[in-house]
Order: structure tokens, then C-alpha cells, then sequence
């Protein structure tokens, strides 16, 4: 139970003391605030450490989730109920209609918790290129074995669900092979976000193609990581100056 669950457990259970008339105030009338929560240690790859992890992945199964994830800020529930018919190769993108998750020991799919999660996201040209091959290679394989087309991009070896909790332990395994800091599948998702925040692209772009609620979301969340933004903004207003002031 976490100190916020706490906090809100206490006033729920003084607040009815009170109504009872057990007690005349709740001492929790007192506190003025509720614990704040610290937030999550993010987790980013610079671009020598996705170059790494992708060189130790390519030819082994975790590649392409990998590369879809680092690509797309999808979140490992998307990226394993991904469909093929949700992806248009021709177009460069594809949308984001369901997820897998895991309850109780049961893998299942279901829709997008928000709107905003249910999304259209545009895929970089060499993305495109390497789903092309994955999707021919997986197509030819299926032939071998006399099955139909996986339904799903990235199915497990019978073309069902893949167990979420599987997957993320794959992925760790495969992070400490290649010899990287400690990353969970979910820093892929930080990685791209942090990237395209730092390249410039404008925030509320950024929040679509993440699926948060909103872009204050996504500044909330990243704006810690942005260092040096400051700088680079006098920097541009510095030109500005250069043009409009007379030379000293």
C-alpha cells in the first residue's frame, strides 16, 4: 500500500469517525496537502546505445518489437496487439486499436484505456523498410509450417499472444547480453519521446503520437530531461538581437 493510499484511507476512516460523532474534528483536517509522490527515475538510450542494442538484436526475435517500440513510443501492450491489418505499409503508418494485457495469469486483448490512446502514428521510411522484410519473412514461415497469415505482427511461436511478462524478461535478458546500462522495455517509449522532444518537435505532436492525455502530460513528465533548452532558446533570440541592434 503505497503513503497515498494511506493518506486517503486515514481521511475516509476519520472522516466517518466524525459523522458518527466519535470524534468532534478529523485530525487530518490538519494536513494540508496529500504526500506528494516522487516520480519515476526515466530511463533514455543516447544514440550510440539504441545503435548497440540494435546491432546485438538484429537476426534474433526482439528486433523488430524493439525497433517498432524505439520508432513509435508504442507501449508494450500496443506493440504486442498490433495487427497486421492495422498497419498500412503504403501509407507509413498505423494505428493503434488494442492491447494485450495480463490479468491474473491471462493474456487477453482489449481496447485502448482513453481515446487519445487510440491513435494514428506515421512510420519513419526505414521502419517501413524493415517491417516489409520482417512481414515477407514471417509470411514465408508460416508457408513452412502450413498455416494461415499471423494475424498479429508480433504473435508468439504459434501465432497466439505473447505473455507480456515473457516478453519484458526477454527484453532484459537481451539488454544485459549487449552489455547496455539497465533499461526496461518501457524506456524505449522514454527514449523516443525524449528524442523528439530534444530534436525540436513541438510538444502537442509529441503528446499525439505518445497517446497521453494531453501535451501538459507530456511536458510534466519530460520537461525535467530537456536540459540546456534555456540556452538554446537565448541562443535564437540572440540572432534576433544580432539583426535588430546596430553593430558595437
Amino acid at each position: 500500500m503505497t503513503v497515498r493510499h494511506i493518506h486517503r484511507l486515514l481521511s475516509l476512516i476519520l472522516a466517518s469517525a466524525v459523522k458518527a460523532k466519535k470524534l468532534n474534528i478529523s485530525p487530518m483536517a490538519a494536513v494540508q496537502t496529500t504526500p506528494r509522490v516522487p516520480s519515476p527515475k526515466i530511463q533514455v538510450l543516447d544514440n550510440e546505445e539504441i545503435a548497440v542494442l540494435f546491432a546485438h538484436l538484429r537476426s534474433r526475435p526482439l528486433y523488430m518489437p524493439v525497433m517498432l517500440a524505439a520508432s513509435t513510443g508504442m507501449r508494450r501492450g500496443e506493440v504486442l496487439g498490433l495487427h497486421w491489418k492495422a498497419v498500412d505499409l503504403d501509407q507509413a503508418t498505423l494505428q493503434v486499436t488494442q492491447v494485450v494485457e495480463l490479468v491474473g495469469g491471462k493474456v487477453s486483448l482489449k481496447e485502448p484505456k482513453t481515446e487519445r490512446s487510440r491513435r494514428t502514428i506515421a512510420l519513419p521510411d526505414r521502419l517501413v523498410q524493415e517491417l516489409r522484410t520482417y512481414r515477407k519473412e514471417q509470411w514465408e514461415l508460416c508457408l513452412k509450417l502450413g498455416v494461415g497469415k499471423f494475424e498479429l505482427v508480433f504473435p508468439n511461436w504459434d501465432g497466439q499472444l505473447r505473455n507480456p511478462s515473457h516478453f519484458t524478461k526477454a527484453f532484459s535478458r537481451e539488454v544485459a547480453a549487449a552489455k547496455l546500462p539497465h533499461v526496461t522495455f518501457h524506456g524505449l517509449r522514454h527514449t523516443h519521446i525524449t528524442h523528439l522532444l530534444r530534436s525540436g518537435v513541438p510538444v502537442h505532436v509529441v503528446s499525439e503520437r505518445a497517446g497521453h492525455a494531453n501535451p501538459t502530460v507530456t511536458l510534466n513528465t519530460y520537461a525535467h530531461l530537456l536540459k540546456g533548452q534555456q540556452e538554446s532558446a537565448a541562443a535564437e533570440w540572440n540572432k534576433t538581437l544580432q539583426l535588430a541592434l546596430p553593430k558595437e
